[in-house]
């Protein structure tokens, strides 16, 4: 079972079709062909920053060799591969996009049908912030609370 996150536009809560989904874990595709990849999911940032480190790898072979440049070109890839969906979210939420719930799956037609089919367990956007909200002033009333507070737990000692 792979885990998807979910995310939309901020404001755009009821619009379905917009949501995105994106897998947890490891990107095949960011690993065989990154530039595409990057380009596909529109990570001009992302781009500037692989392309700008490409250009000091090669460098590096010119003072260093070959085998150097080549071992980090490797470990370079891996780890870009490894942390390429979690890119994708910073840019999504960079963008203004929230994540609205998460959702799991054999593929991503399957965490859709199950993320969808549990509607009520989905929250709205303006309900979503509405809580954020309230739970917001109640920490604050606790912190304002003149009463000593005795070990790890807000309440008032006993």
């Amino acid at each position: 079972m792979r885990y998807y996150s979910v995310h939309a536009p901020t404001g755009d809560g009821a619009a379905a079709d917009r949501f995105v989904f994106i897998k947890d874990g490891f990107s095949w595709p960011a690993l065989f062909v990154p530039v595409l990849w990057m380009l596909w999911h529109r990570l001009w940032l992302a781009l500037v920053y692989y392309v700008v480190f490409m250009l000091c790898l090669a460098w590096t072979d010119r003072l260093a060799g070959d085998n150097l440049a080549v071992i980090l070109a490797i470990l370079f890839s891996l780890l870009f591969a490894a942390e390429a969906n979690d890119i994708r979210r910073l840019a999504l939420e960079g963008r203004g996009w929230d994540e609205v719930g998460s959702s799991f799956g054999k593929n991503l037609s399957e965490a859709e049908v199950r993320f969808f089919a549990d509607a009520p367990r989905t929250v709205s956007l303006d309900r979503r912030e509405a809580m954020l909200r309230a739970v917001a002033a109640d920490e604050q009333d606790h912190q304002t609370s003149d009463e000593p507070i005795l070990g790890l737990f807000p309440e008032p000692e006993r």
